[in-house]
């Protein structure tokens, strides 16, 4: 029993990591789709233009860019934490007990899953979003069709929450539809790819630039050190007279 509730244990603190580590870029995608809420429906008639395109765009990869640069750190922060773990993890195997570094947590360690793992938690809102607005696309259409469909006032909340929690993904296929496009907005959906791959891809590319300037760091070091012992010591002869050698004219 106990070693289940270990096992449980270890897997909370690992859902936590990713939850954590996750929720900036989460944030960041969210100020993106109110930006973009507020920016192109703004007027009465939603009419989709090439400034409205831009702006979609803009927010976007501003978004995604944050969202990158919060990864690349993760991904550093990671590396160092396995380093600090596979040191106690030796020291446990070469001398029976392990080194105490205060620091160190096994669940902040480095694992290639652990950036698309953060990248779903985002990718989780825009999946809802899309499902929620799929179930019910011809109320969603009735908003600039001007055929009324019966809707509840929770429902016209829904969907403005839908559209501040995940706009970025929900808004270019809505002015798709209000031009006459007809998309699905199940098709929303893929947008999620976004993030999982850009937090994915980011992580595991911040931790290698890590490890790469460790080992540039430790071979700067090495160097040093052997330039170091090649130089030859200068002998103090203390002064005195007749100890030291004859400078060669």
């Amino acid at each position: 029993m106990s070693t289940v509730k270990m096992k449980l244990r270890k897997f909370g603190r690992l859902v936590w990591e990713s939850v954590k580590g996750g929720i900036p870029a989460l944030l960041m995608y969210f100020c993106a789709g109110s930006v973009l809420m507020m920016i192109t429906m703004k007027e009465e008639k939603f009419v989709w233009d090439n400034s409205k395109l831009i702006w979609t765009i803009v927010c976007i990869a501003v978004a995604v860019a944050y969202n990158g640069l919060i990864a690349y750190a993760h991904g550093g922060n990671a590396y160092q934490m396995l380093v600090s773990g596979n040191m106690k993890r030796h020291s446990l195997d070469a001398y029976g007990q392990e080194f105490k570094i205060s620091f160190h947590k096994e669940a902040k360690e480095y694992r290639a899953w652990k950036g698309f793992a953060m990248g779903v938690l985002t990718a989780v809102f825009t999946v809802i979003g899309a499902i929620i607005f799929g179930k019910n696309q011809q109320i969603i259409d009735s908003l600039y069709t001007g055929v009324e469909q019966s809707h509840s006032t929770g429902f016209g909340i829904l969907v403005i929450a839908c559209f501040l929690l995940s706009g970025w993904s929900l808004l270019p296929v809505y002015f798709m539809n209000v031009n006459g496009w007809g998309v699905s907005y199940y098709f929303s959906a893929l947008f999620g790819i976004i993030p999982i791959l850009a937090t994915g891809v980011i992580y595991i590319a911040g931790a290698y630039a890590k490890r790469n300037k460790t080992i540039r760091e430790q071979e700067r070091r090495d160097r040093e050190s052997a330039a170091q012992e090649q130089k030859i010591k200068k002998i103090n002869y203390g002064g005195l007279p007749g100890t030291k050698p004859k400078k060669r004219k």
